[in-house]
C-alpha cells in the first residue's frame, strides 16, 4: 500500500495522461474526444469526492492544516464548473479545445499547490497511524470503483454477447425456414416436370391411338378375311382397348396435377387452369370415341371402313394436338413460377446475412 506522500503525488497521473491525449484529438474526432472527456471527467470527480471524503475531515480537525481545507473546496467546486462547461460544449468546436486548456493549466497548478502546501502540512500535522487509515481509506474506495466498473463492464459484454446471440440464432432460423421453402419449391418445381412428363407421355400415346386403330383397319381390309361388317368389328375391338389404355394413362396424369395443385396453393390457379385444360381433353376424347366406334360399326364395305378410319385418325390427332400445346404452355408457366418463388426463397437468406455483417462492423469515428 502507498504512503500518503505517495498517494498525494502519484494520484494525478492519469488525469495528466487524459488531459494529454485530449490535446492531440482533432475537431473530426468528435467519438474519441467524447470517450477520453468522459472518463476524464470520472477520474477528477472519483480524486475530489476522495479528498473531500477522506482527507479534508481530518485536516478540518488539526490547527495546522483547517485553513488548508476552504482553498481546497474551493479548488474543487471550480473544477466542477468547468467539467459541467465542457460536457455542454460541442466537442468539435474549437471552443471545447481552448477549454480542456483553460482546465489542464488549472488542474496542473491545483496539484503543484498540493504538493508545495498540503503535502507539508499533511506530514507534519498526521502521525503515520493517521496517514496510514487516509490511504486505506482511499484506496479501498478505489478498489470499489474499479470492482464496479470490472463489474458494470462484464454486464455490458454478456448482454452483448446475449445479443449477439439472439440475432445469430433470428439468421440461423431465417435460412433455416427459406432453405425450407427453397427445398419446398423445388420439389414442387420436380412434381411439376414429372407431370409434364407424363402429360407429353399420354399426348403422344393419344397421337398414336388412331394411327394404330387405322393401320388395324387397313390389316382388316388388305387380308380380305370376313365380311367388312366382321373387319369393322376387329378394327372396334383394338379401338376399345386403345381408347381403354389411354383413359387410364389420362386419368394418371390427372391424378398427378391433382396431387401438385394441392401441394402448393401459391399455384393452385395455374394448376386449376391445367386441370381444366385436361378434364376438357377427357371429355373431348370420351365423345370422338363414340363417334368414332359409332362410325366404324356402321361401316358395310372395306372402302366405308378404311374412310372412316382416317377420318378417325384426323380428328383425333388434330384435337389432342391443339390440347397437347395448351397443356405444355400452362405446364411452362407453373413451372416458370415455380422457379421464381425458388429463387426468391433463396435469396432471404443471402440478404439477412449481409444485414447481419453490416450490423457487426459499424464503421468507428476515430
Amino acid at each position: 500500500m502507498p504512503t500518503i506522500r505517495q498517494l498525494i503525488q502519484t494520484s494525478p497521473a492519469k488525469a495528466n495522461e487524459l488531459f494529454s491525449k485530449l490535446a492531440e484529438t482533432s475537431g473530426n474526432a468528435v467519438k474519441t474526444r467524447e470517450r477520453l472527456f468522459a472518463e476524464l471527467k470520472e477520474e477528477l470527480e472519483l480524486q475530489m469526492r476522495l479528498e473531500e471524503q477522506h482527507l479534508f475531515p481530518v485536516l478540518r480537525k488539526r490547527k495546522e492544516t483547517k485553513d488548508l481545507v476552504p482553498d481546497a473546496l474551493n479548488d474543487n467546486k471550480e473544477a466542477r464548473k468547468a467539467l459541467t462547461e465542457l460536457e455542454r460544449t460541442p466537442k468539435e468546436s474549437e471552443a471545447f479545445a481552448s477549454k480542456v486548456a483553460e482546465l489542464r493549466k488549472a488542474f496542473q497548478q491545483h496539484v503543484r499547490d498540493e504538493r508545495k502546501e498540503l503535502l507539508p502540512a499533511v506530514l507534519k500535522a498526521l502521525d503515520d497511524e493517521e496517514a496510514e487509515a487516509i490511504v486505506e481509506k482511499i484506496e479501498g474506495a478505489k478498489a470499489e470503483v474499479e470492482e464496479a466498473k470490472r463489474a458494470e463492464a462484464e454486464e455490458r459484454r454478456a448482454a452483448a454477447r446475449e445479443e449477439r446471440e439472439r440475432a445469430e440464432n433470428t439468421a440461423r432460423e431465417e435460412r433455416e425456414r427459406a432453405a425450407a421453402v427453397a427445398r419446398q419449391e423445388r420439389e414442387r418445381v420436380e412434381t411439376v416436370r414429372q407431370t409434364a412428363e407424363s402429360v407429353g407421355n399420354v399426348v403422344r400415346t393419344s397421337t398414336e391411338v388412331p394411327r394404330r386403330v387405322a393401320e388395324t383397319a387397313r390389316e382388316a381390309v388388305q387380308s380380305g378375311l370376313g365380311t367388312a361388317a366382321q373387319m369393322a368389328q376387329r378394327a372396334a375391338d383394338f379401338s376399345a382397348f386403345s381408347f381403354s389404355d389411354l383413359t387410364r394413362r389420362w386419368q394418371n396424369a390427372a391424378t398427378s396435377m391433382t396431387a401438385v395443385s394441392q401441394a402448393n396453393t401459391g399455384l393452385a390457379m395455374r394448376y386449376q387452369a391445367i386441370w381444366r385444360e385436361f378434364f376438357q381433353l377427357a371429355q373431348q376424347a370420351t365423345q370422338e370415341r363414340a363417334e368414332n366406334l359409332t362410325r366404324l360399326m356402321s361401316a358395310r364395305s372395306p372402302q366405308h371402313l378404311l374412310d372412316a378410319n382416317a377420318d378417325l385418325l384426323k380428328r383425333e390427332m388434330q384435337m389432342f394436338f391443339k390440347g397437347q400445346a395448351r397443356v405444355s404452355q400452362l405446364l411452362a408457366d407453373a413451372a416458370r413460377d415455380a422457379q421464381q418463388r425458388i429463387e426468391e426463397a433463396s435469396s432471404a437468406p443471402k440478404e439477412g446475412d449481409a444485414a447481419q455483417n453490416k450490423g457487426r462492423h459499424p464503421r468507428r469515428n476515430a
